[in-house]
């Protein structure tokens, strides 16, 4: 197989994955997003990666964002946000500390490959990348990655044009130490 269509593969196979994704809840996520205090994210191995891209766009558009596990991240308390990614939705430290969050108040959204996990069952919302329904031919964990990036760049797109954020004004809150 050439190397074009092996990116013809992945391209059909996260579009497939994408279009299984339920729109209706991505509405609510955006919401829920608008309406919290703070922000936290969450993510192990490469989806922590996704989770951070996913925090610095939040912070371009304006709100106070916070990646679990940095040494500058505060407490999380009531009227915050705890967005988890997490293909299985069976990481301890996923489960563990989405928990710890609804004890203290937090609306808690795990966007996973999963239906039902353990973590979907601690979740008030849960947006279901549905990439385990398909048999890839790519690395493990590959397609659910790749579609929750462009899963979380839709929710950004939303959000600036909802929001009427200009690309200007994300640019002057970008890096600038760089």
């Amino acid at each position: 197989m050439k190397f074009r269509e092996k990116i013809n593969l992945i391209i059909k196979e996260v579009k497939n994955s994408l279009s299984l994704i339920n729109e209706e809840k991505v509405k609510k996520f955006i919401e829920i997003i608008k309406g919290a205090k703070r922000i936290f994210v969450l993510g192990q191995g490469r989806s922590g990666f996704i989770a951070k891209c996913f925090a610095m766009r939040l912070m371009h558009l304006g709100f106070l964002v916070y990646v679990v596990g940095e040494t500058i991240t505060p407490g999380i308390k009531n009227g915050d946000l705890l967005i988890v990614c997490s293909s299985s939705g069976e990481k301890y430290l996923a489960r563990e500390f989405a928990k710890l969050a609804k004890e203290k108040g937090t609306i808690v959204c795990a966007l996973t490959s999963l239906k039902i996990s353990p973590l979907g069952r601690i979740a008030d919302l849960v947006i279901q990348i549905p990439a385990e329904k398909f048999n890839t031919k790519q690395p493990p964990g590959s397609l659910f990655e790749q579609s929750l990036f462009l899963c979380l760049e839709g929710v950004i797109l939303s959000l600036i044009k909802e929001m009427e954020i200009t690309k200007g004004e994300m640019k002057n809150k970008h890096a600038n130490l760089e």
